[in-house]
């Protein structure tokens, strides 16, 4: 254990379980903060808090109740396997009728992703502090969901033409992870001195950021943002926003190879400041 603490906000981004999700775990005794700032009320996490997060997630995804999920995490107290529960879970949703078939296909995804985690952990791409060059960008600034950039980018590209000058990129400017209301800058390079018809043009500057380029599908980004954060923390350094991911390949499909997907991560920070959401 690293002692490391993680701001709510951090956790959401982490995770993908909304900081509301996260007070409501909290309120029904599932996931209590390691610790809570008396003067301030903001909650801190500890990786085996951020795990638990992990487990609440793919239970509520499996569409078990609070309380349901309430006598699995009994078992994992009292020494049952994760795995052991999971396949105890999926044996029943396979004897259910044909409208639970969806959960029991969200198992078999939840079993790949896990998967996925272990080979990264054997093999983690190399992190790296860089600068990030200014650039020039038509953006598109928006609340929505994160899978609107399949709409976003290629109205974006289209109006930019011959103008795209680099891979595209989505800055958030929250650390928390946000379910429908996520506040998203969808921005696409563009050549010096270009200023294309029919969107709005913004100049970023440079800025200094830890970077990682990580290798698989959009949903599984979590355990790459959790190095960065670390990476951060681990030198007393506060993680800013937006933060920033740069599309470098993309699969033509959710369920394509995880090979097919490319993306950097880039985590900025600044000298001082709150660390997150209470």
């Amino acid at each position: 254990m690293s002692g490391l603490l993680y701001a709510i906000g951090e956790v959401s981004r982490i995770t993908g379980v909304s900081v509301k999700a996260l007070r409501l775990y909290q309120e029904k005794g599932l996931l209590q903060p390691s610790r809570v700032d008396p003067s301030s009320g903001y909650r801190y996490y500890t990786e085996h808090d951020i795990a638990q997060a992990h487990t609440l997630r793919a239970l509520r995804d499996l569409r078990l109740s609070l309380e349901e999920i309430r006598g699995v995490l009994a078992e994992l107290d009292q020494g049952a396997s994760l795995a052991e529960q999971l396949g105890r879970v999926r044996a029943r949703l396979a004897e259910e009728a044909a409208s639970a078939q969806r959960a029991v296909m969200a198992l078999d995804t939840l079993l790949r992703h896990q998967a996925r985690a272990e080979a990264y952990l054997r093999a983690p791409p190399p992190l790296v502090e860089r600068w990030l060059p200014s650039v020039r960008v038509a953006v598109h600034r928006a609340r929505g969901r994160y899978s609107d950039a399949a709409v976003v980018f290629p109205r974006l590209l289209a109006a930019c033409g011959p103008h795209v000058a680099g891979a595209p990129f989505c800055l958030f400017h929250e650390a928390e992870y946000r379910e429908d209301d996520a506040d998203i800058s969808w921005c696409v390079p563009l050549a010096p001195g270009a200023r294309p018809e029919g969107v709005h043009v913004e100049e970023l500057p440079e800025v200094q950021a830890a970077t990682l380029v990580h290798t698989g599908p959009p949903d599984s980004v979590g355990p790459s943002w959790a190095r960065l954060f670390a990476h951060l923390h681990a030198r007393e350094r506060a993680p800013a926003v937006p933060l920033r991911e740069t599309y470098l390949r993309v699969g033509a499909t959710d369920a394509a190879p995880a090979s097919s997907w490319l993306t950097e991560l880039a985590l900025s920070w600044e000298e001082n400041g709150s660390r997150g959401t209470p």
